[in-house]
């Protein structure tokens, strides 16, 4: 489906931000849930459970991490917009890592 006043490459490359955003989002939840999950554990199962969720949590920050360098790095063809929308798009690349950086360094506090 094309959209109305963008091409079909920053239509797709918005989509691509906005599933790369909802990941990165996924931490906070995701971090939570270990969280409460180990701290009703008893001793015995505190290692596993924080070894586990540590594990998990991990992984998903590098995949977090992964897509929004894979944003960052995009190339386009620039030939058919204007210099404001160059601009524009290149500054909506970042979005992803200012996610990230912004959720880890909160994630980072919080614990």
């Amino acid at each position: 489906m094309k959209a109305l006043f963008l091409s079909d490459e920053i239509n797709q490359f918005h989509w691509s931000m906005l599933k790369s955003v909802l990941l990165i989002l996924s931490l906070l939840p995701m971090s939570q849930v270990f969280f409460n999950v180990w701290q009703d554990l008893d001793a015995n199962s505190q290692i596993m459970m924080g070894f586990l969720g540590m594990s998990v949590f991990s992984s998903l920050a590098i995949i977090s991490f992964y897509h929004a360098l894979n944003a960052t790095v995009s190339k386009f063809n620039f030939a058919h917009l204007s210099a404001s929308d160059v601009l524009l798009v290149k500054i909506y690349r970042y979005l992803p890592m200012l996610f990230l950086a912004g959720m880890l360094s909160y994630l980072a506090t919080q614990i």
